[in-house]
Order: C-alpha cells, then sequence, then structure tokens
C-alpha cells in the first residue's frame, strides 16, 4: 500500500494543499460575510462573453480595517478591453487592481462579492504582476523578476484571461521602462483578454489618442498648500497632477535647491510631451470617430427598442459623424 501511495504522493501532497486553501478561502470569506450587513455583500452575476463590470467594488479585507473605505466601479468589454489606471503615488492604484482580483475570485468560488452589484466574465486565468523585490536565491534582480513574470503572463494568456499589472518598467530606466511598459501594451490590445494596468507614468494616456479600445481613468487627487489630499476615488480620463513627486520628495526633506532645479527640468519635458498628445489627437482623430460610430451601431444591433427609436439614434448618430462630434 505505501508503495502504491508513494508513486501518487505528489498529486496527493497538491490536493490537500488545493483543499486546504479552499477552506482557508471559503472559511474566512464567508465569516467575514456573516458579520456584515445583508445589503453589503451581493450575489455576483456571469456572463460567458460580456463586460467586467463591478459597481462599488470594495477591498474585502481593508473595508473591514476602515470604516471609511472608498467603493469605486470598473467596466470592461472588448469595446474596450483595456484600462490604463494613473495616479500619484499612494493614491490607491495597487489597492483598486487588488480588490478588483478578489471580487473576480470571490464570485468564481461561490461567494456573494463586496459590490453594490456585478457582472463577471468568468476568466480562465488571472494573471498579476505586482510589486517585487530582488530574488537573491535565483540570482535575479528586481528587474529582472519582474521581466520573468511579464514573460510568463505574454506566453500563456489566452483570450478569456484577466491580467492585472502595477508599474510595469519602474525598475529599469526611465525610457526603457516606458518603452517596454508601452509595448508590453499594444501586445495585449491584439488579444481579446481583458487587463488592467496601473502606472504613475502619465504618457502612457497617449495610448488612448491612437487605440480607441484603451480606457484611461484616474485617482483623484487635491493639491492644497503644497501638499497632496488623496481622495482614494477613481474618475474618467487622464488628470495631470503637477509634480507630485516632487511634492512627496519635498515632505520627505529633499534640500530645497535640489526641489527648484527638478521643478525647472520635468516642466520642460512635460511641454514636449503635452504637444506630443495634441499632434497624436488630430493624427488619429478620424480613427477614433469610425471606431466609436461602430461601437454604437454594434449596441443598437442587440438593443430592444422599437423601430422608431432605433431610426432617430441611426439619425441622430450620422448627425454626429457629420459634425464631427462623436
Amino acid at each position: 500500500l505505501v508503495d502504491a501511495i508513494r508513486e501518487d504522493v505528489s498529486v496527493l501532497t497538491l490536493l490537500a494543499e488545493v483543499l486546504c486553501l479552499l477552506d482557508m478561502i471559503v472559511n474566512s470569506f464567508a465569516h467575514t460575510i456573516s458579520t456584515k450587513p445583508v445589503d453589503r455583500y451581493t450575489r455576483p452575476h456571469f456572463t460567458e462573453n460580456g463586460p467586467l463590470a463591478i459597481d462599488g467594488g470594495r477591498h474585502p479585507i481593508l473595508e473591514s480595517i476602515h470604516n471609511d473605505f472608498i467603493p469605486n466601479n470598473i467596466f470592461i468589454s472588448e469595446a474596450a478591453n483595456m484600462v490604463i489606471v494613473t495616479g500619484p503615488n499612494m493614491s490607491g492604484k495597487s489597492t483598486y487592481l487588488q480588490q478588483v482580483c478578489l471580487i473576480v475570485i470571490l464570485a468564481q468560488i461561490g461567494c456573494y462579492v463586496p459590490a453594490h452589484f456585478s457582472t463577471i466574465r468568468v476568466v480562465d486565468r488571472i494573471f498579476t504582476r505586482m510589486g517585487t523585490v530582488d530574488n537573491l536565491e535565483s540570482n535575479s534582480s528586481t528587474f529582472m523578476t519582474e521581466m520573468k513574470e511579464t514573460a510568463f503572463v505574454m506566453q500563456n494568456v489566452s483570450e478569456r484571461s484577466l491580467i492585472v499589472m502595477d508599474e510595469l518598467g519602474r525598475a529599469t530606466s526611465s525610457s526603457d521602462g516606458f518603452a517596454i511598459a508601452w509595448s508590453c501594451c499594444e501586445h495585449l490590445l491584439s488579444l481579446k483578454a481583458y487587463t488592467i494596468f496601473a502606472s504613475h507614468m502619465e504618457n502612457l494616456s497617449e495610448l488612448a489618442t491612437i487605440y480607441p479600445n484603451v480606457k484611461i481613468l484616474h485617482f483623484y487627487v487635491v493639491i492644497r498648500n503644497n501638499r497632496l489630499d488623496f481622495k482614494f476615488q477613481l474618475k474618467d480620463g487622464p488628470r495631470h497632477v503637477p509634480h507630485y513627486g516632487l511634492l512627496l520628495a519635498e515632505v520627505a526633506g529633499l534640500p530645497s535647491t535640489v526641489i527648484e532645479t527638478a521643478r525647472s527640468i520635468t516642466s520642460r519635458i512635460t511641454k514636449k510631451e503635452v504637444k506630443r498628445m495634441e499632434i497624436n489627437c488630430l493624427q488619429y482623430k478620424q480613427i477614433q470617430m469610425l471606431y466609436h460610430a461602430a461601437q454604437r451601431l454594434i449596441c443598437l444591433k442587440y438593443s430592444n427598442q422599437d423601430e422608431e427609436s432605433i431610426r432617430h439614434a441611426l439619425q441622430n448618430l450620422k448627425e454626429s459623424f457629420i459634425d464631427g462630434r462623436i
């Protein structure tokens, strides 16, 4: 008997680990849910090819620690299958990524989720590339570890995967890091996989001026008396927060002369970037209009509206397209 078991000991060990993990996840989250008011956790809806939509999503762990946790939404579909989340350091990007992953996992293991409403496209895998450190055992630097994880994602991703990437390319030079982040985004855009990409590289917002299936979001921050006031609220569109790195560096105690020199340098760089984005917007405006028109036509194709309403919507779409307002 021992010899027979020994042949399959690796499989039995893996099965025991999986059962332990499921027991921990289900029991711990079941306890969390049972101690919350009835309307705090809701039953998720599932779709085969529809969007990933979460209204008022919350982090299931952090909301138990912070009573004033701010909920946020997400909507990803085949028409806009990549969301780029921007914002300063400590604005809430990493927490948001973890929150979305946890909600999807909870939904797919049969739990209620911390959200007002959710529709989940069933995923085959969740790929994450989040904060890393040096791996001394394998003699891998932070950047090498980051690249190995990214390579694994690129080689194994499918159309039904959910990809979550946080600050890709920050562990090398700024130019190479930006180039790698941009090219990875372009590769993922060619797939039907849903991707959430968080970065404080504001230049990545230019992707939305070229590719119509990119959606830009930002975490709202207010600057008061040269201090950052984090609101932890996710809003649509890009937003330039001027010199937020310098503000944090000033709080950390860097000399004022160093801060002023850095501010002068970054102002000159920013002017060049703004000019390039304006050129891209003009160059790709026609493609963006055609894509948005196609999106609306697809929505009308599957609409339940009556014939007269659809005819009216088509007329409005035609007028908007001619006027360049679409």
